[in-house]
């Protein structure tokens, strides 16, 4: 088996992926116009400002400036080297190759990969345990019992940990974990006289990341198997370890995915079991945060994949109050719509559908979602006594803030109507109350902005200059015109870009015509350097400008000609400066030095020339 990426072998891949398909399982896309743009992977933001091109097979993020073709992308997605990202796009897209990257080039690190192998051998014998042996029968009955088919039980990785601690470490005993590494699994609990098995006594249920690799476990205690188990947690996790962060961890985010991107929603569910129960039913969008705590981590990565979110918590006093905090979570992104499965009599979508059955369940999800508002009133009518004009003043407050906050106009109308009609107000009345605190909303969160320096303000990509424009230009025209190089040579062959960054840029164009005998853009990427991510970007956006396609000699005459005025001393100094600003915010202080160097000296071949323009006036005197 080679150990290298023949030229030949990433050619082949790259003909045979589209790089929608890749990104498309990484970012949810829409399309406007012959590009695709979504919320970019790479930095926190409101307003899509990724796009990526079908018909150049590139991505590039306006904000942020990050660009290339699909191999880049996986390295700034996955934080890869060019090797391992090749491997990386080749396995997304089921595509074999003959290759095995050397140890110093393995995807996962030794460590964790042990780990990942630990955790992996541990279902193995937890499932093993569950299905196939005298102990596991009781855990196993009880779950039979509870509705669940061994079919579901295998795709989820069920398990059962035994009474016996010591069990997991002899299964391990091959992997040759240190004492550091048991720690560092979460598998192993540490006494005076060793490690023991963390789990004893429990269903184990494999906790996976989003690429199906199992992480951690959680363990729910099996009801009247041990003397103590009413006095136990009903639920033991794995603690945190580098695979497994719960701020970040969606229960099933790995195998929902895909359905979630076909559907365009996802259900928001509080516990494992609501998920699992959800799925044999035949809904199978469904994810579950650790606890009902939902994180900002992992509403970003549900940003990735669909743009709706249906919240099924349990129905309640908890549940109610955390479906209420979920809202509140979602809201603040403004990227949501969210809708409510709401469940009576306090029952959770476990119950729910042992109790009324598959197709009840199915039929509440798909007729009976609440909108937030009616979510809100039902959960803030529990909170007041309406019949206390005080309370419900209050009671009439919150729902204003709530209209408030609806965007759809038709949606706004009927929920201002049910309120007036309600409390038989005038609806001009509830009318005014909306507006009033929109303008003042809309009034503090523009003071709110100004105030505060977000990312993408930092990154913020300011309108190209015009010298900008028209270097952008040329390039754009060797890029992809044979005949703009020979313009160019027949009208300036000692032709410098004013700006240092597109002179670097075009010296190794240079290299690569040298080398090729003609410009391809997509084999362009694969020559530069895996680490000059600042030549991809400017490449990635130089392509997704939009120039007509046909190329004369008299343009390439004209863009010639005002380059070569505008490359006078000042208008060096002053595109050096604009670079340095650039590199400050993009951290790069190399560049930086560099460019500091190149204005000093500019700075003073201006004195010179001054100087010496002071002395021939002088001696005119």
């Amino acid at each position: 088996m080679s150990q290298r990426i023949s030229k030949e072998t990433v050619q082949s891949i790259q003909s045979q992926v589209n790089i929608l398909d890749i990104v498309g399982q990484f970012v949810q896309l829409r399309k406007q116009g012959k590009s695709l743009f979504g919320r970019c992977p790479f930095h926190d933001e409101r307003t899509p400002s990724f796009t990526v091109t079908e018909e150049k097979q590139l991505f590039h993020c306006f904000s942020c400036g990050r660009g290339g073709n699909v191999f880049n992308f996986m390295q700034e997605l996955e934080n890869l080297s060019f090797p391992e990202s090749v491997v990386r796009v080749a396995e997304l897209s089921n595509i074999d190759i003959d290759v095995e990257l050397p140890t110093t080039q393995t995807i996962i690190p030794r460590k964790e990969k042990k780990l990942y192998e630990a955790h992996e051998k541990a279902a193995e014998f937890y499932s093993h345990v569950l299905l196939n042996t005298k102990g596991g029968k009781e855990a196993l009955d009880y779950l039979e019992n509870r509705g669940y088919t061994v079919e579901t039980l295998k795709e989820f990785g069920f398990g059962f940990s035994l009474k016996d601690r010591t069990q997991l470490e002899q299964v391990l005993q091959e992997l040759q974990l240190t004492d550091e590494e048991k720690e560092a699994s979460g598998l192993f609990s540490e006494k005076q006289n060793g490690f023991f098995d963390r789990f004893n006594q429990r269903i184990m249920i494999p906790l996976r990341n989003e690429h199906g690799q199992i992480i951690a476990f959680s363990g729910r205690v099996l009801p009247g198997y041990s003397d103590d188990f009413a006095s136990q947690a009903k639920y033991l996790n794995s603690p945190e370890t580098i695979l497994f962060s719960k701020r970040n961890f969606l229960f099933n985010f790995d195998l929902a995915k895909k359905n979630i991107r076909k559907q365009n929603k996802v259900i928001l569910f509080e516990g494992y079991m609501d998920v699992i129960s959800a799925w044999q039913a035949g809904v199978q969008i469904g994810v579950a945060s650790m606890g009902t705590s939902l994180t900002p981590d992992q509403i970003q990565t549900l940003q990735k994949v669909t743009d709706t979110i249906l919240i099924a918590y349990d129905g309640d006093k908890a549940g109610l109050e955390a479906t209420n905090r979920a809202i509140e979570m979602i809201q603040d992104t403004n990227t949501f719509k969210i809708g409510i499965i709401p469940f009576d009599n306090g029952l959770d979508p476990d119950e729910f559908i042992k109790e009324r059955g598959t197709q009840a369940f199915k039929d509440l999800v798909e007729y009976s979602q609440e909108t937030v508002y009616q979510f809100k009133k039902r959960f803030l009518s529990k909170k007041y006594s309406l019949q206390i004009e005080s309370q419900k003043i209050q009671y009439i407050e919150e729902m204003i803030v709530e209209l408030s906050k609806i965007n759809n106009e038709v949606e706004l109308n009927l929920a201002m109507k049910s309120l007036a009609d309600e409390f038989d107000l005038d609806f001009s009345t509830v009318l005014n109350q909306v507006k009033q605190l929109r303008l003042r909303l809309g009034k503090q969160k523009r003071q709110s902005n100004a105030e505060s320096v977000s990312y993408n303000r930092q990154v913020e990509i300011k309108p190209a200059t015009k010298n900008e424009h028209i270097q952008k230009q040329l390039m754009y025209r060797l890029l992809h015109n044979e005949q703009a190089w020979t313009y160019l040579n027949r009208i300036d062959s000692e032709f410098v870009f004013p700006d240092s960054h597109y002179e670097q840029l075009y010296l190794l164009l240079q290299s690569f015509k040298n080398e090729e005998n003609e410009v391809d853009v997509q084999q362009f990427f694969l020559f530069l350097d895996d680490k000059d991510v600042l030549n991809r970007n400017l490449v990635s956006e130089i392509e997704l400008s939009n120039f007509p396609p046909e190329c004369t000699e008299q343009e390439i005459q004209d863009l010639v000609y005002v380059l070569s005025k505008k490359n006078s001393l000042k208008e060096q100094l002053a595109s050096k400066k604009e670079e340095l600003n650039r590199a400050a915010l993009m951290k790069d202080d190399i560049l930086r030095q560099q460019l500091m160097r190149e204005i000093m000296e500019i700075q003073r071949q201006l004195r010179n020339k001054m100087n010496g323009g002071m002395v021939n006036d002088s001696s005119k005197k």
